[in-house]
């Protein structure tokens, strides 16, 4: 009797052994140290480099971007690209993905092609071809966003050119009248008068390094006498020019200048957004004021230097005819925490099809 019990206890005791292990190594089939096996990967493919060769890859996805991972059981992360749009849907399980890494352009690189198929039947599709320098370059000429069955261009034209507003002025072609480009008044807008004046730009200096292109140039208001209303009491005179870009209309906020300023004074940083493409501008700028020069009864002389990424063009310099009334010029003057980085046509206080546009890129 003893012998059967001691028997029956070793017998479970194995079994119970055996159990715990099948356990375990079930658990292990199901995920263990394997990312791949999360479920995660979207697709996979090959990506072809030179220098690098074929690497296969496996590929998760998002609203907002697309990665490429090594296939290896650690995840490696290889390359990834970003949307230009956001793909709300891209996770949704009526929505179909589909990435391809064929070589479009016939350089022996791979690009990336992403599709996605929308419940409603609707497409978008995104390029991207390679850039030995810049890795993946968004190319909106290849590629579109369907919503709703209707199809949005990814390739935004300027907002120069929707808005109908034209380059009218050149750079280093002497100057140019801008009626009621100057105001003067005394006090609190006491005597407040609208006049002519000229503007031109003289551009000193362009020069590329680094993939940075450097300008300096000057912007010059001459004021004649003869807009010079009398004042019996000390008057202040009052022009508007500003930076903005051709391609967003986004207007390079700066703070108002009062008499004459350097350029650590005047010091900005911004970042227009084109295209699926970002571009930081840089610039300084300083104010100098001169009376009764040659025939002119004041010369105003903003100095600028500004830094672009030497593929950017699209820098305006804007003089700005003034507001009728004193309550807008003295609201226009604080401007920059009103509408800060605005559209031009966006900004009642800017009269924009009156204004002189200087490109300063060309």
């Amino acid at each position: 009797m003893k012998t059967f019990h001691h028997f029956l206890a070793v017998l479970l005791a194995v079994l119970l052994c055996l159990s715990l292990t099948a356990c375990g190594d079930s658990s292990d089939d199901v995920t263990g140290d394997d990312w791949r096996a999360s479920g995660v990967v979207a697709a996979e493919g090959t990506i072809t480099h030179e220098g690098e060769g074929s690497v296969k890859v496996l590929v998760t996805v998002g609203p907002e971007s697309a990665a490429f991972y090594r296939d290896k059981p650690e995840q490696e992360l290889f390359d990834s690209v970003s949307f230009p749009v956001t793909v709300e849907d891209a996770n949704d399980d009526g929505t179909g993905f589909d990435i391809s890494f064929d070589d479009i352009t016939g350089d022996g690189e791979s690009d990336v092609v992403v599709t996605f198929q929308h419940a409603d039947m609707s497409t978008t599709q995104m390029v991207w071809f390679w850039d030995a320098d810049e890795r993946y370059v968004f190319e909106p000429d290849h590629s579109y966003f369907h919503e709703n069955g209707v199809q949005t261009d990814l390739t935004d034209t300027p907002y120069f050119s929707d808005n109908g507003l034209q380059i009218n002025a050149a750079v280093n072609t002497g100057t140019y009248l801008l009626e009621n480009g100057v105001a003067c008044y005394s006090g609190l807008g006491d005597g407040y008068e609208r006049n002519d004046c000229y503007w031109e730009v003289i551009k000193h200096s362009d020069q590329s390094h680094d993939g940075i292109r450097e300008i300096q140039f000057d912007a010059i208001c001459y004021i004649p006498e003869s807009s010079i209303p009398y004042f019996t009491e000390q008057y202040i005179t009052n022009t508007d020019s500003e930076l903005y870009d051709y391609y967003t209309g986004m207007w390079f906020t700066a703070a108002t200048a009062y008499g004459n300023s350097q350029r650590g004074d005047n010091y900005y940083v911004h970042t227009v957004n084109y295209n699926g493409n970002e571009y930081l501008i840089e610039f300084a700028y300083s104010t100098d004021w001169q009376y009764n020069v040659s025939d002119w009864a004041m010369v105003l002389t903003k100095s600028y230097m500004v830094y672009l990424p030497d593929d950017y063009d699209g820098l305006v310099f804007a003089a700005m005819p003034q507001l009728d009334n004193y309550k807008d010029c003295a609201r226009r003057m604080q401007l920059d925490s009103i509408a800060p980085e605005a559209s031009i046509m966006d900004i009642d206080l800017v009269d924009p099809y009156n204004t002189l546009f200087f490109s300063i890129c060309y």
